[in-house]
């Protein structure tokens, strides 16, 4: 029966891969993204935001209107606190 099962398929595709060195920013909270290391067996997205948690392909960074007026939840809790600290808004 064991023999039966299919072999585990990523969900994520093969995504293009931006050379070393190429810096781009978290089109929710705006910090700099780390680009995740390619190595065989890793299928994910190459960028991950180190505040959001939320990963990113090329494609994804090429369309800013995608995240236009959308928060993270690192956001949502800066503008909670900014907005708690400085009541007179």
């Amino acid at each position: 029966m064991e023999q039966d099962k299919k072999p585990y398929q990523f969900l994520y595709e093969t995504y293009p891969w931006p050379e070393p060195g190429t810096e781009r920013d978290c089109p929710y909270s705006g910090v700099p993204l780390q680009l995740n290391k390619k190595h065989p067996g890793y299928n994910g997205k190459p960028w991950t935001c180190p505040k959001c948690i939320h990963y990113f392909s090329e494609d994804d960074l090429d369309n800013p209107g995608k995240y236009k007026g959308l928060d993270c939840d690192y956001t949502l809790r800066e503008k909670a606190e900014s907005s708690a600290a400085d009541p007179g808004e």
